[in-house]
């Protein structure tokens, strides 16, 4: 599908209240935390056919009784060059048979990407992550970029603060949404994986004769623990 237009936010419902006695106002969480989409795909889109995909996506939501996974980039997404940060781990296998590699202090990872390595830090109060094996004199992270590390066993993910320059050898301290435990191998950028359901009605649109034109989706976040007999997921396009 062509998208010509997206919206990546978060709503966190409160409950708000003022103390009988003190007059003090509190404030609490509600309901957890959820992502929110607005997506706007174009009629046209590639092979002249995003129209189509629009009414089979229709179909097989069945007026939002079935649900949509998506790779969510972030907010930013438009028009912010790529430097190729996203990193995978690879793993080399002989046969059934993993092999490990070692070296002086411990296991080596493989990176499918840039070998860049980072650990947690504080940086002015605030939780970051102190990166090298970045490109130099660069901006490297904006906020909302996905940022996450991994040290072979375990992955933790979180959220830019701030943009983000390195220095002149590729060493930078990135502010981070959530305090990190791990170091070790570090992607920047990239997807998130989603799963949502559609908030309303199912978009509807007029075909012109000689312009574009386009379907708007509002989707909301679902969690796997809100459905107690599971989901299957089927890609019916690849």
């Amino acid at each position: 599908m062509g998208l010509t237009a997206w919206e990546l936010t978060r709503s966190d419902p409160v409950s708000r209240s003022v103390g009988l006695i003190d007059g003090r106002p509190r404030t609490s969480s509600a309901q957890r935390s959820r992502r929110l989409v607005t997506a706007q795909v174009a009629g046209i889109g590639p092979d002249l056919a995003g129209a189509g995909y629009v009414e089979m996506l229709k179909d097989l939501l069945a007026g939002g009784a079935n649900l949509v996974r998506m790779d969510c980039r972030s907010v930013g997404w438009h028009l912010v060059p790529s430097l190729g940060l996203q990193n995978g781990v690879m793993d080399w296998r002989e046969g059934a048979v993993e092999l490990v590699w070692q070296a002086e202090d411990g296991a080596v990872m493989w990176a499918d990407g840039r070998g860049m390595h980072g650990a947690p830090v504080v940086f002015r109060g605030w939780s970051a992550l102190r990166v090298e094996g970045l490109p130099g004199g660069m901006t490297v992270a904006r906020p909302g970029d996905l940022i996450s590390i991994t040290d072979g066993a375990a992955t933790e993910r979180s959220r830019v603060m701030a943009v983000t320059r390195s220095d002149a050898v590729g060493v930078a301290t990135i502010r981070t949404r959530d305090a990190f435990t791990l170091s070790g191998l570090v992607s920047i950028g990239g997807t998130e994986s989603i799963v949502f359901e559609v908030a309303g009605d199912m978009p509807r649109a007029v075909q012109p004769v000689s312009a574009n034109w386009s379907y708007d989706f509002s989707l909301r976040e679902v969690f796997a623990d809100e459905y107690p007999d599971g989901w299957t997921e089927r890609d019916p396009w690849h």
